[in-house]
């Protein structure tokens, strides 16, 4: 007599391991599917800057990435584009997810820049733009310090405060109130 099938003790081993391998994916996947667009539009930000100055050196094209803060929206150009071309790329530029915000953008100089378009600009000799960008979205703030001579860019979960002389000269990851990317 052939009898087919699984016994009690295989079921429930298959059960507890599907129990496990659940239980260990779903905080990961729930993370993944939650992530706000604050931490996303940033992590998109410390991307371009990191892409722009690689190919910038690549191309020996000098690209500047545009800041719209009064539409929430983001183009990149060349130097040497024509201004029709310009025109065009500005048409098309995309938009931060709904919500989100450039608040201001510090210069080098010290200049805080809170409507109108902001100029990165990356040099095909491999000299950037340093810059301190504060983004929100609702009640979430966060800070982007982008330090191209050392290479990092420090990340604040809050708005904070700090002098270009204080953020581009040193690791401001050093003061223990961000983390580098």
């Amino acid at each position: 007599m052939n009898k087919q099938g699984f016994t009690l003790v295989e079921l429930l081993v298959v059960i507890g391991l599907i129990g496990v391998i659940l239980g260990l994916a779903v905080p990961t996947t729930r993370d993944i599917l939650t992530v706000n667009n604050l931490k996303k539009v940033s992590r998109q930000i410390i991307g371009m800057e990191r892409q722009l100055r690689v190919e910038a050196v690549r191309d020996q094209t000098d690209y500047i990435l545009m800041l719209d803060i009064s539409r929430a929206s983001y183009y990149v150009i060349t130097s040497d584009m024509t201004p029709e071309k310009r025109d065009e790329i500005k048409k098309n530029a995309k938009k931060f997810p709904a919500g989100v915000a450039v608040l201001d953008v510090i210069t080098q100089k010290d200049e805080k820049i809170s409507e109108g378009i902001v100029k990165i600009r990356f040099g095909r000799n491999n000299i950037c733009t340093p810059l301190i960008i504060h983004l929100g979205e609702n009640e979430e703030r966060m800070t982007l310090v982008v330090n191209p001579f050392l290479g990092i860019v420090a990340v604040y979960d809050q708005y904070v405060e700090i002098s270009p002389d204080d953020g581009f000269g040193q690791d401001t990851v050093k003061k223990g109130e961000g983390s580098a990317l």
